[in-house]
C-alpha cells in the first residue's frame, strides 16, 4: 500500500485541521513537518503553502481538499454526512470558517498575539468587534447542536478546534470565550477526544 505523507508544520491550524481529520479516521500515515515555501513544498503546492498530502501518485493541496480525500478515500467514521442537510451545514460552515472567522480571529488576534513580537497592538484591536461577532454567530449554532453541522463530529469542527483553541491561549480570546458558554463546551468537548488531544499536543 501506497504510503500516505501529510506535508506541513505541526503548529499550522491548517495542518492540525489535517492531524485531526487522520486521527478521526484512524488511518496511520506519516508526518513530515514541512515549512512553507521550501523548495519542496513549492513542488507539491504552486504556492508553497501548508499543508499538502501525497499518497502514491496522488498529490493534494488545500486543506479541504486533503481533508475530504482523508474521509473518503479510507476506511473509519465517517466525517462527512450523508444526507443532503447535514452535509450542506458542513459545507457552510467550512465557508464560514474562511470567510468571516479565520482573518479576524486567526490573523488579526492569534498570529499577532502569539507569534509576533512586538505584536501589532492596532490589528489586534481592530480584529476583535469581527471576532466577537463571529464567536457570537457559532456559539449560537452550537446552542442547538453538539458539533457544528448536527449530532456528530465533520470536517467543519477540525476546521475550527485549533483557531479556538489558540485563542484560548490569548487574554482578549480567554473575555471573547467567557461570554460564549456554548464555544466553550463544544472545545471541552473536542479536546477530550484522543484525535484532537494528540493534533493540538503536536
Amino acid at each position: 500500500m501506497a504510503e500516505l505523507i501529510l506535508h506541513g508544520a505541526p503548529r499550522s491550524n491548517l495542518v492540525r485541521t489535517c492531524l485531526i481529520a487522520l486521527a478521526e479516521k484512524g488511518v496511520e500515515f506519516t508526518h513530515d513537518p514541512a515549512r512553507p515555501q521550501t523548495p519542496e513544498q513549492l513542488a507539491r503546492h504552486p504556492w508553497g503553502k501548508l499543508p499538502a498530502l501525497t499518497h502514491g501518485d496522488v498529490t493534494l493541496y488545500e486543506t479541504v481538499a486533503v481533508t475530504r480525500y482523508i474521509d473518503e478515500a479510507f476506511d473509519g467514521p465517517a466525517l462527512q454526512p450523508a444526507d443532503p442537510v447535514g452535509r450542506a451545514r458542513m459545507s457552510q460552515w467550512i465557508s464560514v470558517y474562511s470567510a468571516y472567522f479565520d482573518p479576524p480571529v486567526m490573523r488579526q488576534v492569534v498570529i499577532q498575539r502569539l507569534l509576533r513580537d512586538p505584536s501589532d497592538e492596532e490589528m489586534i484591536a481592530a480584529g476583535i468587534p469581527e471576532s466577537e461577532r463571529s464567536l457570537g454567530v457559532i456559539d449560537d449554532a452550537l446552542g442547538r447542536f453538539p458539533y457544528f453541522a448536527g449530532e456528530e463530529l465533520t470536517l467543519a469542527d477540525c476546521f475550527y478546534v485549533p483557531v479556538v483553541d489558540y485563542l484560548s491561549m490569548t487574554p482578549e480570546g480567554e473575555k471573547m470565550l467567557a461570554k460564549t458558554g456554548n464555544v466553550t463546551a463544544w472545545l471541552d468537548r473536542m479536546r477530550a477526544r484522543d484525535g484532537v488531544k494528540a493534533a493540538l499536543d503536536a
